[in-house]
């Protein structure tokens, strides 16, 4: 055992480490100038992380794999900490394969810069959706909350055209793009009644 150079051992290793960034970045990101508090705390807040495929070579039960790929996808609400934690998890990668005498290649396929959604656009939306709750509870209800969404929409494509703002209706458990995705009739109805409140301020 001391003798074998185990891609699939590193890689375990890889992934775990990533899981332990993500969960943890200001345990592992460096003030260098390129990374600040604001940075980190935005990090904090809003980095997710997803190990969603991995494929061995040649993928027999009793063999060492020649070959580990798997894929890194890596979101944050701010590009900059996006970047430090790229380059402090490809560092520290490297610093795995190398201990462990595998080679490794880190190969970047896709990058999206982060879009913030108009501001203007943000405080309608919400003034819309506590108009809409107080409509169907007869109560001023409590902030609405405005959320980071690590999701690659539709808004990202279009925000170089025109301003961008979304609302959401939640789902239960948060769970969403799934089998088990369910939503109230309620909340339907209230993004419903939201929406209409927004188009009346532009009317």
């Amino acid at each position: 055992m001391s003798l074998r150079q185990d891609p699939m051992a590193a890689s375990a290793e890889l992934i775990i480490l990533l899981e332990s960034l993500c969960k943890s970045p200001k345990d592992f990101l460096s003030y260098d100038g390129h990374c600040n508090d604001s940075t980190v705390e935005s990090l904090s807040n809003s980095l997710v992380c997803t190990v969603g495929e991995i494929s061995t070579w040649p993928s027999a039960s009793n063999v060492i794999p020649g070959q580990v790929t798997f894929t890194v996808d890596l979101r944050a609400m701010d590009d900059m900490g996006r970047e430090a934690a790229l380059y402090e998890l490809s560092n520290r990668m490297y610093e795995i394969c190398a201990r462990r005498s595998v080679s490794c290649i880190i190969e970047r396929k896709h990058d999206a810069n982060a879009v913030i959604s108009d501001s203007e656009l943000t405080s309608e939306l919400k003034f819309a959706a506590n108009a809409a709750l107080k409509r169907i509870t007869g109560e001023i209800q409590d902030e609405v909350p405005v959320l980071m969404s690590g999701a690659g929409h539709d808004a990202m494509a279009m925000s170089h055209l025109t301003k961008v703002g979304m609302l959401f209706v939640r789902c239960r458990g948060g769970v969403s793009h799934s089998p088990a995705e369910h939503v109230l009739d309620d909340d339907v109805w209230a993004a419903g009644l939201a929406i209409l409140a927004f188009l009346e301020m532009h009317v």
